[in-house]
């Protein structure tokens, strides 16, 4: 069992590049209607919404930033009702910006 535990370890690289595959394609199928969600400059959009870029490249966020703005409801984006493994792989996504 331990060897188990230890062996998942080993894991988070390649995990983590799948939560970010896998946070573009939602963030694509989700977001990029009112963020740019691509790699671009890191400005906010015409319409005043921070780009993923530039919601990466803020020193105050966090993984855990990120997670606690998605689980709740905001008056400006809408409750898309993400799975935790959603969620992760979005703020995967995000911080693979940096």
């Amino acid at each position: 069992m331990k060897r188990s535990i230890a062996l998942l370890l080993l894991l988070p690289v390649p995990a983590l590049a799948q939560g970010s595959r896998y946070g573009a394609a939602l963030a694509e199928r989700w977001c990029m209607a009112c963020h740019v969600v691509e790699p671009a400059p890191r400005t906010a959009s015409a319409n005043g919404i921070p780009s993923f870029s530039a919601i990466a490249a803020k020193p105050t966020t966090t993984a855990e930033q990120l997670k606690a703005y998605l689980s709740t409801g905001h008056t400006r984006m809408p409750d898309f009702s993400l799975s935790n493994g959603e969620r992760q792989a979005l703020v995967d996504y995000i911080l693979s910006l940096r």
